[in-house]
């Protein structure tokens, strides 16, 4: 893309970035919520055949549609409820010529209606209103805690618009997986994959890559750890490989 029409897509509130798989940028803005390797490992973890119609469940700045579509050759609709993180994100995907296969609407997922999905993926806000400070940024406190949606309605939603035998995927917070489990379960969405994330061989887990399907019987497969450092706090083979091809490994 030309330089002058890269300048005249970014506002001055916001930063370009490049991300780490294929020839992607991504606007973000400078002082609100910004993408973590969460999204990275998100889209690492999803296992769709391409063509695969997806729902992005709080969209944000568009970063794991953005992911979805243009490195695994999904079709991704993303909701998102604040109006200028949609309109942003709409930009990024301009930029990476992407309208054929990524649509952003801005909608909260709570009056979502319409087609069903063959799979939902979502980084949802994972604090509930009572635990924490809430942040005096808008688009950090939304996309952290459960102020526009919290996990019992993100489930019964996502049933909702996931087609039979479809297939739901989730990062959160290792610390909330109890809750996430019999959430998913009670929604009629069964558990049937994770991967436990954790920062190094020495730290407890951090995060959770849960899969799930619609109406589905009971068997859940648990992968071997995933290790974001090695002990020499560089990115491990694993995690460096997540970043430059969305591959997780081959035990998943």
């Amino acid at each position: 893309m030309r330089e002058d029409k890269v300048t005249f897509l970014k506002k001055d509130n916001e930063t370009l970035d490049t991300l780490s798989c294929g020839d992607l940028s991504i606007l973000q803005k400078k002082s609100g919520y910004r993408y973590s390797f969460d999204a990275y490992l998100l889209a690492a973890f999803v296992s769709e055949k391409p063509g695969t119609e997806i729902l992005d469940i709080g969209s944000g700045c568009g970063v794991i549609a953005l992911l979805l579509a243009a490195i695994k050759d999904l079709n991704v609709t993303g909701v998102e409820i604040q109006e200028e993180m949609v309109e942003m994100s709409m930009r990024s995907v301009h930029m990476a010529n992407l309208e054929n296969t990524v649509n952003i609407v801005c909608s909260d997922i709570k009056d979502y209606s319409g087609k069903t999905f063959d799979a939902v993926v979502t980084n949802p806000p994972y604090r509930p209103v009572s635990t924490g400070r809430i942040n005096p940024d808008q688009n950090k406190a939304v996309a952290r805690h459960e102020l526009m949606l919290d996990l019992d309605t993100l489930m019964k939603k996502s049933y909702e618009l996931l087609r039979p035998s479809g297939r739901f995927y989730i990062v959160y917070p290792a610390w909330r997986l109890p809750d996430l489990l019999s959430s998913m379960r009670s929604s009629g969405i069964e558990p049937k994959s994770m991967v436990i994330v954790y920062s190094d061989m020495d730290s407890a887990a951090e995060i959770c890559l849960v899969s799930g399907m619609k109406d589905a019987g009971k068997e859940l497969n648990i992968a071997r750890p995933f290790i974001v450092y090695s002990d020499k706090g560089i990115y491990t083979v694993e995690m460096q490989e997540v970043f430059t091809s969305l591959a997780l490994p081959k035990s998943h």
